[in-house]
């Protein structure tokens, strides 16, 4: 029992450990792996460093492959600029793994010791300084973890560890490697745990070898699990993902079969290898792995493109995901990028009304039309603000400064506003008759986000119009919400799928409101000047 409580405490922090570093690290250094990505433009080679680079510092190739994947459907990289980064990432992720290698048992201590007394003096005021202590708390929990792995084993029969290593043969070694990655969704947990495993004897060499091969692939299919419901062009990378895992498998595996036929024993030499550093071999076996995938698919990338086209074919979800306006490149001229982010902006508001249903037009709505905008318009929103984030960084003019901090303002209260209309969208939906509070609701919101679209570029007159319509209506409301729950109007779920829409509604109208005030603003600053 107390083998089996050691080994679980051992997987709950390793897991904790793994969530925490991957977390805190992209928190940290998220922005600068845009940056990283978005370098790998220039050649192949520089593509592969910038992922290896990328995989390095996020320790998840599936993160860097979401990343990029994102990155593909905003149209700031093509497929082919991303598959050497995706190949690149699996490459680095490898650091992690040798790290796991070394006894670290010292340095989990001062590991454990600088985090609390970083905390119990207050170092963590600061947000950079709080993602950072807790990059050092997910690797001091890691390496704790990993010494509980190692210890559990030792509390184990004799009798039951001879049967653990006589049941492991290649296809269970290859079958444990693939479920363990795909649970985990991590190739180097999986391995990480061999590497634990074989430090206390419950698995040699040659078992780990398969489980290690199986795990590799198991990390690639794992990437579609993560993907959700990505589609076209985006989703290309995870199949490129999964064809650099399939490669470095198949050539590793193969190397070994020719070994075998040609009678080099392979793994009774790998086995020989590893007596001195059995931890380091499968160490390097991985790195091989994640080498020859990454080596191949690079070469390769226009195969590698045409397959991953194949079988995840350009969407109509790309062509709306896309920004019109926004380009790196024009940031060298700061007035020009921020004319191009106003333009992009303004243009993501003249589509709200899409993402609404037109109950007088029922028939004519389409559910899945509005989601599909919705994910375009999410998409462009979330593009839009990096590209302001990193222009802001560039020392502006104190007037271009003002002026890019009110279209942050704007792009942030219009990605707040597209997901509340998506939300109450899917209440209204859920009717297949709106009862007459809903469709009033519905109608006044409709209308009141077809005026701002169209006073975004219209007179002053129209501004005043839309900040009056919308200004605070709580009371009304309030009497909405007071008859719903008397049970005037509903009972039960209808009552409760009402006061939803009633909720929804009114945060829709004052996300309006502080849109409306964004708009006079802009327009004073430009009659100012």
């Amino acid at each position: 029992m107390l083998a089996i409580a050691e080994l679980l405490a051992g997987l709950g922090l390793l897991f904790i450990g793994l969530k925490l570093l991957s977390g805190h690290l992209q928190q940290a250094m998220g922005r600068r792996v845009r940056a990283i990505l978005k370098a790998a433009t220039r050649s192949r080679l520089i593509g592969l460093a910038c992922g290896t680079l990328a995989g390095a510092i996020v320790q998840s190739s599936n993160a860097v492959t979401l990343i990029a994947g994102n990155l593909v459907r905003g149209g700031i990289l093509t497929t082919r600029d991303a598959i050497p980064v995706v190949a690149g990432a699996n490459i680095g992720t490898s650091a992690l793994v040798f790290i796991a290698s070394v006894d670290l048992k010292v340095a989990v201590l001062y590991l454990v010791a600088m985090v609390g007394i970083a905390y119990q003096f207050r170092l963590d005021r600061t947000p950079e300084r709080r993602e950072w202590i807790g990059v050092l708390l997910g690797l001091a929990l890691l390496f704790l973890g990993l010494s509980f792995i190692k210890l559990a084993p030792q509390d184990v029969p004799r009798e039951t560890m001879a049967a653990l290593l006589n049941g492991v043969t290649p296809l269970v070694g290859i079958l444990i490697g693939f479920a363990a990655a795909t649970l985990t969704q991590s190739a180097s947990t999986a391995t990480i745990l061999c590497v634990a495993a074989i430090g206390t004897g419950a698995i040699d060499l040659s078992d780990a070898f398969f489980i290690v091969l199986g795990a590799n692939f198991g990390s690639g299919i794992a990437t579609l699990i993560s993907a959700g419901n990505l589609q076209g062009t985006g989703k290309q990378l995870c199949f490129a993902h999964i064809f650099v895992k399939l490669v470095g498998c198949l050539v590793v595996y193969l190397a070994w079969l020719g070994a075998d036929l040609a009678g080099y024993e392979p793994a009774a030499r790998i086995v020989a290898l590893g007596q001195n550093g059995p931890s380091f071999v499968i160490s390097v076996v991985f790195l091989l792995l994640q080498v020859t995938g990454a080596a191949a698919t690079t070469l390769f990338c226009g195969t590698t493109e045409a397959l991953a086209r194949r079988f995840s074919p350009p969407s109509q979800e790309d062509n709306v995901s896309k920004p019109h306006f926004i380009d790196d490149q024009a940031m060298v001229d700061p007035p020009s990028a921020l004319e191009l982010a106003a333009r992009e902006t303004d243009r993501l508001i003249g589509n709200l009304p899409e993402l609404l249903p037109d109950l007088d037009q029922r028939a004519a709505d389409n559910a899945a039309h509005r989601a599909l905008h919705w994910r375009g318009a999410h998409a462009v929103g979330e593009a839009t603000g990096h590209f302001l984030v990193e222009l802001i960084d560039r020392h502006l003019s104190r007037e271009d400064l003002d002026l890019a901090l009110l279209l942050q303002d704007r792009q942030r209260l219009l990605l707040s506003l597209q997901d509340t209309l998506k939300e109450f969208a899917d209440v209204t939906d859920g009717y297949e008759a709106p009862p007459p509070l809903l469709f009033n609701l519905a109608e006044a919101l409709r209308t009141l986000v077809l005026e701002l679209a169209e006073a975004r570029s219209g007179p002053q007159s129209e501004i005043e119009l839309l900040l009056e319509l919308t200004t605070d209506r709580s009371t009304v409301l309030d009497r909405i919400r007071r008859t719903l729950a008397s049970g005037a109007i509903g009972t039960g779920e209808d009552a409760r799928k009402l006061l939803t829409a009633v909720s929804l509604f009114e945060r829709a109208v004052w996300l309006l409101h502080r849109l409306a005030g964004t708009l006079r603003d802009t327009a004073n600053a430009a009659n100012r000047t």
